[in-house]
């Protein structure tokens, strides 16, 4: 009788604490929880799948990359953007960093001063535009290394500031489209952006005034966006709701939205052409009636939602207190690791952590859904893209790149040579079977810098995602080998709402003494070939886990020079990055 006592007794102190985590007023996060619902994922038909055309995907880049989220060529090359905060061109024989828009960092755990580039996407004339997730949307000569700001996170578009900038697309005359994922936290807060409310949007930058404008509000983590071949309307990809958006941008009902398609068997994240009028998008990890999703499961249950998210809060605030009087980086990585989007991945039972392609023609029908039994391959895959006859995997974790013959996935769009992704095309092919001996440079992580400060954001707090050394990419060699991936998990949603069409106030951007403001003229950085290679020393290297950094005196003494001329040459938009002190990681 003691015993059932006992336990009788801790189930209600549980059952009140838990009870006053929920109900007391005050504590964080400072974010509303309400129900909403969404439309389950459905059974796949039969007659598109899944069919099982990604078995036998071939791994490239193995170690050279961690995180190739998404993909865009031009001329011929292929771009991604990894951990690390770099803009890579994925050559034959070697990754290339192009250009990063961060400061340096000790490791992915530091991700929101490195910078993180998600969505990117070339113009006709071959000007690339980069959504980094911590810095704003920048606008990139690939050719000089030349970089402006266009869009500053510290200042508020239509009252709200853009915690998450994500995905885009450029029209013909110059307007980008593109995705602000949530307006409460950043992109380290992940499990708290799926907990929240909805918050993302859908915006307009108008390449004539400078301006942005809100299409849509309230958006489930808006994530990948994607005009139609006649621009007359463009798709978004919410998430958590598994559904894809549709807005019109002409005809009867340009400014009015509906949904494209919805209950896909998974969570949505980036969306291409398939070259054809429709789209491929990928699900980065799958869904059915049977196996449904915990967070699609929590969606009608705020006050479960809220108590989560504030017990993650107060988990962490004894990590913060310590980081506070001591700081290092255990400490630092397990405050990254609490409520960030690898922590979610942990609930995925494996049967969950597939990843599929999904095909949609021009009306939102589902043509073919691709998928493969080798799940510890083909899992936590982003963005799936079409060049030189090959279609590219990317994963916002994985140490890879995944990339399988077109004419196997999609035998009908191979007729045409497969080159239907890239604005501009040359007969260059790339990585074939390269040898591991080939003479490449590599690039040495730099062993000299401390702890870097963390940034005091603008809302919750400023930390974390995936606790690995922070990256830079390698040039070295190419060998596609078999190595086992990391699976991922994904994020939120909401109903959206129509924005009115008015012109968005900028307000003064709260930024520190380093930070200035860029108002009426927008400067553009000097970074030359030279600054990237010195930049290129003085960051990590994109590597592996179990890689070991080199460090010698020599080393330590030509970083600290190369982060002088880095700092004098490498000059980010005024507004550009956020406020770093060396205090609290954590706001």
């Amino acid at each position: 009788m003691s015993y059932l006592k006992s336990i009788g007794t801790f189930v209600i102190y549980v059952g009140v604490f838990l009870a006053l985590i929920t109900f007391l007023p005050g504590l964080p996060p400072h974010v509303e929880f309400d129900e909403y619902s969404i439309v389950l994922p459905h059974v796949v038909d039969a007659k598109v799948g899944p069919k099982i055309r990604l078995r036998g995907a071939q791994r490239i880049y193995v170690g050279e990359v961690v995180g190739p989220e998404s993909f865009d060529s031009y001329n011929g090359e292929l771009y991604s953007g990894v951990y690390g905060g770099y803009i890579i061109r994925l050559e034959e024989n070697r990754v290339v960093p192009i250009v990063k828009f961060g400061k340096k960092c000790d490791g992915i755990w530091q991700e929101h001063i490195c910078g993180r580039p998600l969505g990117f996407k070339f113009d006709k004339k071959g000007n690339l535009y980069v959504m980094d997730c911590y810095y704003g949307l920048f606008k990139v000569d690939i050719s000089t290394k030349e970089y402006k700001n266009l869009v500053n996170i510290t200042k508020s578009i239509d009252g709200k500031k853009p915690m998450l900038p994500n995905s885009i697309d450029v029209a013909e005359n110059g307007d980008l489209y593109w995705t602000d994922s949530n307006t409460d936290f950043p992109l380290y807060e992940g499990f708290h952006i799926s907990l929240a409310n909805p918050s993302g949007r859908l915006l307009r930058y108008n390449a004539a005034n400078k301006k942005n404008e809100v299409l849509l509000r309230d958006l489930g983590f808006a994530n990948g966006v994607k005009l139609s071949d006649d621009e007359s309307f463009v798709i978004i990809a919410e998430t958590l709701k598994s559904r894809i958006m549709k807005y019109h941008l002409k005809g009867p009902k340009s400014g009015q939205f509906e949904i494209f398609v919805e209950g896909l068997p998974g969570l949505p994240d980036n969306i291409h052409s398939d070259g054809h009028g429709g789209f491929l998008i990928t699900t980065i990890i799958s869904s059915s009636p049977e196996h449904p999703i915990l967070l699609h499961s929590l969606i009608p249950h705020p006050l479960i939602r809220k108590m989560l998210s504030r017990l993650l809060f107060l988990i962490e605030m004894p990590f913060e207190l310590i980081y506070h009087y001591y700081p290092n980086t255990n400490v630092e990585k397990i405050m990254h690791w609490i409520g960030s989007f690898p922590m979610i991945t942990e609930m995925v039972i494996d049967s969950m952590k597939k990843s599929m392609i999904i095909r949609l023609d021009s009306s939102g029908n589902i043509l073919e859904v691709l998928s493969s039994d080798e799940t510890d391959i083909v899992n936590g895959i982003s963005s799936a893209y079409i060049h030189n006859n090959y279609l590219w995997l990317g994963s916002p974790w994985n140490n890879h790149v995944l990339r399988i013959p077109l004419k196997q996935a999609f035998p009908d769009l191979a007729v045409d040579g497969g080159k239907v992704s890239s604005r501009v095309q040359s007969e260059k092919q790339l990585p074939k079977a390269v040898a591991s001996n080939a003479n490449t440079e590599r690039v040495k992580r730099d062993t000299g810098s401390a702890a870097t400060a963390k940034p005091i954001e603008s809302k919750a707090t400023s930390k974390k995602v995936a606790t690995q050394a922070t990256h830079k990419p390698s040039t070295a060699p190419v060998t596609p080998t078999p190595t086992t991936p990391i699976s991922t998990a994904a994020p939120t949603t909401s109903k959206p709402t129509i924005a009115p069409k008015t012109a968005s106030k900028a307000e003064k951007p709260a930024t520190s003494g380093n930070v200035k403001s860029q108002e009426n003229k927008p400067q553009v950085s000097k970074s030359a070939n030279a600054e990237i290679k010195n930049n290129a020393k003085t960051d990590t290297k994109l590597h592996s886990p179990n890689v070991k950094p080199e460090t010698n005196d020599k080393t330590r003494e030509n970083t600290a020079k190369t982060n002088t001329k880095s700092e004098k040459n490498l000059k980010i938009e005024p507004d550009a990055s956020a406020k770093t002190q060396k205090v609290n990681p954590r706001k």
